[in-house]
């Protein structure tokens, strides 16, 4: 935790920079040390993290998703525990909302500490054309898993 603290204020700049968009509130919880919960990435998870640039957490998220999802479609066709998947999705989303910043500050010191703190603009800041891409690869997977419910299970 120290070492987190003592680096934001040594590389202050470099992280402003690298952040871009809504620096203060990154730059004030690393500082602090304490564990703040980021609404934003508990409302939004793997659109957050793609917004952030942290593409294979938010494939991975909407991979857990939908495999969380075709399990709780099993569980139900075949048991009355309506509110396991729901439950799971809900305890997943807490986790990430109490863990988001401090993934996303290893995400930005592993890449400043990488380039000599002087990152590429690709690898900073937001991405825009990755929410896109997360939601479209969402729903690319939403549809090919509904029509496949369809056909197997008749639903």
């Amino acid at each position: 935790m120290k070492n987190k603290i003592e680096f934001v204020e040594k590389h202050f700049g470099s992280l402003e920079d690298f952040v871009r968009k809504n620096p203060n509130y990154y730059l004030e919880n690393w500082q602090s040390g304490k564990i703040k919960f980021n609404f934003a990435a508990f409302l939004f998870e793997a659109y957050w993290f793609a917004y952030r640039k942290m593409y294979f957490i938010a494939s991975l998220l909407i991979g857990v998703n939908f495999l969380i999802n075709i399990l709780t479609i099993y569980i139900l066709v075949n048991t009355k525990f309506l509110g396991i998947g729901a439950t799971l999705l809900l305890c997943i989303r807490i986790y990430i909302g109490f863990k988001a910043n401090d993934l996303y500050f290893n995400r930005a010191k592993k890449i400043l500490e990488k380039t000599n703190y002087d990152p590429k603009d690709e690898e900073c800041g937001t991405s825009l054309l990755g929410v896109i891409i997360a939601i479209f690869t969402f729903f690319l997977i939403q549809t090919l898993i509904d029509l496949y419910l369809h056909r197997v299970l008749n639903i």
